[in-house]
């Protein structure tokens, strides 16, 4: 085949494509449904088919973390069926639905109000969820992540609420969510090791700054936050210079909100001048170096601050 007959089927395949998109778009115009019947269904049946394009089709006002979190939903509405319409305005019309979800026959109403010509169901396609969690500062609903404490509205189904970020933290609980109903979720997380590494990283970087050669004040006063304490008080009238060097680092371990790290080896060199007034050096030594701090865990890390 020549390559000018190449680009000839690749022009049509294109034209083809292109057709098929814009019939598409032309579908979903023209199906916007023209009832509330139609709306109530159309609705269902995109809760059954889990797809979030499918959902949006609807005409329905959703955001963005609603259809990320229906995208992995561990389970959806199954046997929807639309029971009766009742039209209550010009523009407003209510449906009472069933429908199973979590192992048990369910019902609901809808509020269904007409826009541009169009019915969609309204506020009631959605459920409200909090969550919380003993770890972190967010949660992983389906494939979105969410802020702990925060209110979020959420397409009916059944969501695994995961402790975030899922490298550091592990956890999860099962969240349902329901038309026009609130649910709280509680996720209880742990650490997982790779967080005890990453917060031992931070430390060990914390320390080093707090030993470098520009840390110590021209008082030989050591920096704040770095458990660094020597009696040179009662030896050094004035303090010139303090060298340190670390033989081994405190060892983390995690707690809830906070963190220690004992079992540090430091050694600081100090020189000045004595309490006689003559030029000094001594070296001190601990065996017993200790750190204090908080943790905290963002949605992407976690942050490590001393005392």
């Amino acid at each position: 085949m020549t390559r000018r007959r190449w680009w000839l089927v690749g022009g049509v395949s294109v034209l083809v494509v292109a057709a098929a998109v814009a019939g598409v778009l032309i579908w979903q115009s023209l199906a916007r449904p023209d009832t509330p019947q139609e709306a109530a269904t159309a609705y269902l049946r995109a809760l059954e088919s889990g797809d979030p394009a499918a959902v949006a089709a609807t005409g329905i006002d959703v955001s963005e973390t609603a259809l990320g979190a229906f995208a992995g939903a561990s389970h959806l509405i199954e046997d929807a069926e639309v029971a009766s319409i009742e039209q209550t305005g010009d523009a407003e019309a209510t449906a009472d639905v069933s429908f199973r979800l979590g192992d048990e026959d369910r019902t609901a109403r809808l509020d269904i109000i007409e826009v541009d010509g169009h019915w969609i169901v309204g506020s009631s396609a959605f459920g409200t969820s909090t969550a919380t969690a003993d770890l972190g500062s967010s949660v992983s609903i389906g494939e979105q992540t969410v802020a702990v404490g925060e209110a979020v509205q959420l397409l009916p189904a059944e969501y695994a609420v995961s402790a975030a970020p899922s490298s550091l933290l592990e956890g999860s609980a099962n969240l349902l969510v329901l038309p026009r109903e609130d649910a709280e979720v509680t996720v209880e997380a742990t650490a997982l090791p790779a967080a005890t590494a990453a917060a031992q990283e931070q430390l060990d970087e914390h320390l080093a700054e707090c030993t470098s050669s520009d840390s110590t004040t021209t008082a030989g006063t050591p920096p704040d936050g770095c458990g660094i304490r020597i009696p040179w008080g009662t030896e050094f009238r004035a303090v010139a210079d303090v060298r340190y060097r670390i033989e081994k680092s405190p060892a983390i371990t995690l707690g809830a909100t906070g963190f220690v790290a004992d079992g540090g080896v430091l050694v600081a060199t100090v020189t000045g001048t004595g309490t006689d007034g003559a030029e000094r050096t001594t070296t001190y030594r601990t065996e017993t170096w200790s750190i204090r701090g908080d943790i905290a865990f963002t949605e992407e890390e976690l942050v490590l601050t001393a005392w």
